[in-house]
């Protein structure tokens, strides 16, 4: 939606200048240029890795690839600091030829680092743009607005509600999903009585970087939240404030399970699916991973919104949902002539209804193009998540107006988890913004 006040790309910045430099394992072959239309090979780094719900889809549509055009695909699958590693790569001379990566943190800033290329051309002349959401496009365009310029493709959109395990809910007596925060400072306190945490998060990571913005957006009209998260202003602007407070309040009504400062994403959802919380927040991309637990927490699960307080911005409880998630981003090495015909065929074979039918079964997604693909969301909290939009309110997802500030955002944040004071994580995330 945003592409950040041009920064320098960190790690690109730094290893030309001879810092520490490790390469891609595949990436950057030296192979003689191969025609267009068939043979050769791509170099590809994924965020879709192995033991990820999207990898087998994602394998199926390379194998098919290949088959057809006989171009053989060199894969490096992403690690969880996935710009940073090529970033590294680029600085290597390693450059691949194309990332699936999601627009987050210093992605956002590729385009202006010359990274990658724009892509509002092939969008054209590929025949996409008429098969996709409007919505999803101006998210990947800079500024989020139909003029931007297009930083990549979108391809994994999702929605990010809670999750509530309805059988712990009820063991502790609470009758209902709670829709107001004084609802959900109540099931708390039923449910630690009952021995059970009540919300999992990874308040160390960016599950809790998420799941703070969502309280702290609670007061606060879109425009003004794009505006702060992009500027900084926490603590100058009044309605960021309050929902700073209500986070400590919730915080200190101990409505978070223990220690959550310390957990990661991989302790959130251990501690959800083993029944040991009663309630986190997570995407759509879990849906099929929470059946591959085998603790049948899918079952168990109904899903809605973060409850609203008094006086808050949004009418119903909230949820996230957008199209900022993985999807495709060309680098200057992908668009050169001698790649640019074997990226187009690989991209658009991704958008063939059946591929994008198959990523919806496989991992929750949210389609980014038009159609009707209910009949492949045989997964029940995928089904149900199609039908969410009626119940929640959606806020402003973090991400690309947090831009390149978000690991040390997140930094400030998990103070916030701890014992930070207002005050203090204000003055945290105005100092990381505008750092």
């Amino acid at each position: 939606m945003h592409r950040t006040t041009p920064r320098t790309v960190r790690g690109v910045a730094a290893l030309a200048v001879g810092a520490l430099v490790f390469s891609l394992a595949a990436c950057g072959s030296d192979e003689p240029a191969a025609s267009a239309q068939g043979g050769g090979s791509l170099d590809v780094v994924t965020r879709w890795t192995a033991g990820n719900s999207a990898a087998a889809a994602q394998k199926r549509v390379f194998d098919a690839y290949t088959k057809e055009t006989g171009t053989t695909i060199n894969l490096t699958e992403g690690l969880e600091e996935i710009d940073d590693q090529v970033e590294t790569s680029i600085a290597a001379g390693k450059s691949p030829d194309l990332v699936i990566v999601n627009l987050f943190d210093k992605t956002v800033g590729w385009l202006d680092a010359g990274v990658t290329v724009p892509v509002d051309q092939y969008v054209k002349d590929w025949g996409l743009e008429a098969k996709m959401k409007p919505e999803a496009l101006d998210e990947w365009r800079v500024g989020g607005v139909a003029g931007g310029e297009l930083q990549g493709l979108p391809f994994s959109g999702f929605s990010w509600p809670l999750w509530y395990n309805t059988d712990l809910l009820t063991k502790a007596g609470v009758a209902s999903v709670p829709k107001t925060t004084d609802e959900l400072i109540d099931a708390a306190q039923k449910l630690r009585a009952a021995g059970i945490g009540p919300v999992a998060v990874g308040g160390k990571d960016w599950t809790g970087q998420k799941l703070f913005y969502q309280i702290a957006q609670s007061f606060t009209d879109a425009k003004t939240m794009q505006k702060v998260m992009q500027e900084g202003g926490y603590c100058a602007t009044p309605t960021v404030m309050n929902g700073i407070k209500l986070f400590t309040d919730l915080r200190d009504a101990k409505v978070f399970v223990d220690n959550a400062a310390g957990l990661s994403s991989d302790d959130m959802y251990a501690t959800y699916y083993s029944g040991k919380a009663a309630i986190m927040s997570a995407g759509s991309w879990a849906y099929t991973e929470s059946k591959a637990s085998g603790t049948g927490i899918e079952t168990r699960t109904t899903l809605g919104g973060f409850p609203v307080p008094s006086g808050a911005a949004y009418a119903k409880p909230s949820a996230y949902q957008g199209f900022t998630g993985v999807g495709f981003m060309i680098t200057k090495q992908g668009a050169s002539p001698e790649k640019i015909g074997k990226i187009k065929a690989l991209i658009t074979k991704f958008y063939d209804q059946a591929t994008v039918g198959d990523f919806v079964k496989d991992a929750g997604i949210l389609p980014p193009v038009t159609g009707d693909f209910a009949s492949y969301a045989t997964d029940p909290l995928t089904a149900k998540s199609l039908g969410l939009d009626a119940e929640v309110d959606h806020e402003v997802l973090p991400d690309v107006w947090i831009g390149a500030a978000s690991d040390p955002i997140t930094q400030v944040l998990t103070g916030a988890y701890g014992k930070a004071t207002p005050q203090e994580i204000c003055e945290g995330l105005d100092t990381a913004t505008k750092g």
